[in-house]
């Protein structure tokens, strides 16, 4: 079973305060910053990958809930952040290459 680091969580009603997303044309590469904010702090992260990122962007404007992790200790050098969404009482989870925070 995969173990997996925590990078950032938030539920519903903390929101994206603010999504910035761009793509590296001549590699394809999409780039996601958000911010998350609530009444104590303000936590920011940034996502890399390609197309799977993309789709998880609408998930997570939507979810209720989301966490963000790493996987570890796989020897995986692409797709090791999981990003998981909880919309409706269902989960989504979307794959990406790297996150800063």
């Amino acid at each position: 079973m995969s173990k997996y680091r925590k990078i950032l969580e938030f539920y519903r009603p903390e929101f994206l305060t603010d999504l910035q997303v761009s793509r590296l044309q001549d590699q394809g590469l999409l780039k996601v910053w958000m911010q998350v904010e609530t009444d104590e702090e303000r936590n920011s992260v940034e996502l890399s990958g390609f197309d799977e990122l993309a789709e998880a962007v609408s998930y997570l404007l939507l979810a209720d809930h989301v966490l963000i992790s790493e996987e570890v200790g796989t020897g995986k050098e692409f797709g090791t952040i999981r990003i998981r969404c909880r919309v409706d009482d269902c989960y989504s989870e979307f794959w990406c290459d790297t996150a800063t925070v």
